[in-house]
């Protein structure tokens, strides 16, 4: 790229920009300001004071400022709810709606001032209920407001509608999980995360409202002091004094810069890009040191892992549902004081549960019971179902502190109550320091932490947890794991994971789900340890070949295994061979003379392990995993595409029934 070509991003970053694009930029910004450069070389400045502020052009200035001020008001208490049903909701003829909302954006100002004389004008539509009423509108004051709030009302919509669509509504679904109505989501959430597009909007319409012409000359007129507003006054005095013309549009052209600069830069909606920002001043030492081990239970600082609060009102679980639009039928339950995980590979429906048991989505039928309460018809915010998601989803416009004790608030609690309390959870996690910070300068691991606290701040007698330690670090994750086991004890909580260590440490079951049904129960360390379904073998790092036992062996369609049976296994039953990587010896050539389990396989990866490699292969379609040391890979010339024999011993190889 050549110098000068680019520009700097946010983070320095240089951003190319093609030469040739600054000429018609350029000519861009000319063919605005030439006419504004020309306008004011015209204005008579030795006059300017007199003509801007004679009766005339005050009273016109003051109309003005007060119409578009209301009709601002106006645009904000119809705009605010339209943007909200039509970024948050879902219906027949929606985008017709959309339509119709913004046609005042399209269509020309004289058109809006006819269609308003026809609706409120004595002989309109509603001319002869008003006169009923005594209240004329045409030609008043009143109707000066209408016409610039019929013109403005789509530049508040338009904003707000984008601002609620870039924020997304994640944080609102969180909200309601804990224990937020729909009002105090839509107050204490919504508004406040889409706060800056409302005011841009806000700033837009008013600057609309201040310019309007042709509607509001068609229907309200030109009466000095009642309907003539700054734009029509110059239009009047362009005929009868065109100096006074001049000076007045400079003046509405100062207050409509002045306008655009409050609506200008930093009033955005991105607060992913606030987050970055903020995350950049976050201390090393906040996050756990990197010698930690899953051996030990401590929190940052070098304080012992904090003994779990008492779970209160924590209550079994019974879910029983069909989502028949996602092909998931699951049956499941968790008792109380029971910590369940839940594996499955991607798209197995595990969201799906979770969405189900949180009251986000509608099963197509059965039935979901927490304790003796029945949870069919239970709005999210009163079923005492809290969420705990991949990401924190901390309240940006909220600090630490305040996050924490957005529940009970919602609950009904004191403002000192709540942050009793939240102050006691902030301590059980070891994050009680923070209380004071903003989520944008928290790290990764303190950021979940402070979102496990809010959870179960808010009392839960269900918590679910979606993968909380997905997305952080791998040095951050055995902190969070251990502040989990800490605090989730006696507590009924259903955990989605893929990994086994976080099954091993935190749950007491594990359910595996797999293309919407389930296909496993049992003991966590039962299941990784004698897996029934695939992805428990892969999580627990088997090898897993399901078939039926014929004679000493399982048969499937890709090959045959032998191994011993942990059970009396009846000829033809469906059963599953599991062995460990470690157990499979890699050849180039098939060994003469050998009784054990032989398989010829492609090489499909091969994935360095610490001082292992695991090498990933196909044997027919079956997938099969090998461990062999670095230097045994580069001898033997491990790489994808290569062809090998697999031996296994049947000593190795443990058969189990899949009814059992």
């Amino acid at each position: 790229m050549l110098p000068g070509s680019g520009v700097r991003d946010g983070r320095g970053l240089v951003i190319g920009v093609p030469r040739w694009i600054y000429a018609p930029a350029l000519l861009g910004v000319l063919f605005v300001l030439l006419p504004l450069v020309a306008m004011v070389s015209r204005v008579d400045w030795a006059d300017f004071v007199s003509l801007v502020t004679s009766e005339s052009a005050r009273d016109a200035l003051w109309l003005s400022l007060r119409t578009s001020t209301v009709s601002t008001v106006l645009c904000v208490v119809l705009g605010v709810p339209m943007a909200v049903v039509l970024a948050r909701t879902s219906f027949p003829g929606q985008g017709v709606l959309r339509s119709l909302v913004l046609l005042p954006l399209v269509i020309p100002p004289v058109v809006s001032g006819i269609a308003l004389l026809y609706t409120f004008g004595r002989k309109g539509l509603l001319g002869p209920t008003l006169d009923v009423l005594g209240v004329q509108v045409a030609f008043s004051t009143a109707a000066v407001v209408i016409a610039q709030t019929f013109v403005a009302l789509p530049f508040l919509v338009i904003s707000l509608e984008g601002a609620l669509r870039t924020a997304g509504h994640r944080h609102e679904l969180v909200a309601s999980t804990l224990g937020a109505s729909p009002s105090t989501v839509f107050r204490r959430v919504t508004v406040p995360l889409v706060l800056p597009g409302l005011v841009s909007g806000a700033v837009l319409a008013f600057a609309r409202a201040l310019g309007e012409f042709g509607a509001t000359i068609t229907f309200a007129g030109s009466l000095q002091g009642t309907t003539s507003t700054l734009p029509i006054q110059i239009y009047l005095e362009r005929v009868t004094d065109p100096d006074a013309a001049v000076a007045l549009s400079l003046v509405l052209v100062v207050v409509a810069v002045v306008v655009i600069g409050v609506a200008g830069p930093g009033q955005g909606t991105d607060l992913g890009a606030r987050r970055r920002r903020g995350r950049r001043d976050v201390p090393p030492s906040a996050e756990p040191e990197p010698g930690w081990t899953d051996d030990e239970v401590r929190l940052p600082g070098g304080h012992d892992a904090p003994a779990s609060a008492p779970a209160t009102g924590s209550a079994p679980l019974a879910l029983d549902v069909t989502v028949a639009e996602r092909e998931v039928a699951v049956r499941l339950s968790v008792a109380a004081g029971e910590t369940v995980a839940l594996l499955g590979p991607n798209g197995a429906g595990k969201s799906t549960v979770l969405e189900v048991a949180a009251g986000l989505l509608r099963p197509s039928s059965g039935a979901v019971s927490l304790g003796d309460r029945s949870l069919d018809d239970v709005a999210p915010h009163d079923r005492r179902v809290a969420l705990l998601a991949q990401e924190p989803l901390l309240f940006p416009h909220l600090d630490v502190l305040d996050n924490v004790a957005f529940g009970p608030r919602s609950a009904g609690a004191g403002r000192s109550a709540s942050r009793a309390t939240a102050r006691r959870w902030l301590q059980q996690v070891g994050v009680a320091d923070l209380a004071e910070r903003r989520p944008q300068t928290l790290s990764g691991g303190q950021a979940q932490r402070v979102a496990v606290a809010r959870a179960l701040a808010a009392e839960p007698d269900l918590l679910l947890l979606d993968e909380p330690m997905a997305a952080l670090d791998v040095a951050v994750t055995p902190a969070l794991r251990h502040t989990l086991r800490a605090v989730l004890a006696d507590r009924t909580v259903l955990l989605v994971t893929h990994d086994a260590l976080d099954a091993l440490l935190l749950a007491d079951r594990v359910v595996v789900v797999d293309g919407g049904r389930v296909v496993e129960v049992g003991p966590t360390r039962e299941v990784l340890a004698r897996p029934r379904s695939a992805f428990a073998a892969q999580v627990a790092g088997l090898n897993l070949v399901s078939g039926t036992w014929e004679g000493a062996a399982v048969v499937n369609p890709s090959l045959t295994v032998r191994g011993l049976p942990t059970s009396a296994v009846a000829a033809g039953a469906e059963v599953v061979a599991v062995f460990s990587p470690s157990a499979v010896a890699v050849f180039p050539q098939a060994p003469a003379g050998s009784p054990r389990n032989s398989f010829e396989a492609t090489i499909t990866d091969v994935e360095p392990l610490g001082d292992r490699v695991r090498i990933r292969t196909l044997a027919g379609s079956q997938a099969v995993a090998a461990e062999v040391t670095p230097g045994a890979a580069a001898d033997l010339a491990l790489v994808p595409g290569s062809r090998v024999h697999l031996l296994v011993k049947a000593v190795e190889v443990a058969v189990h029934p899949t009814g059992s």
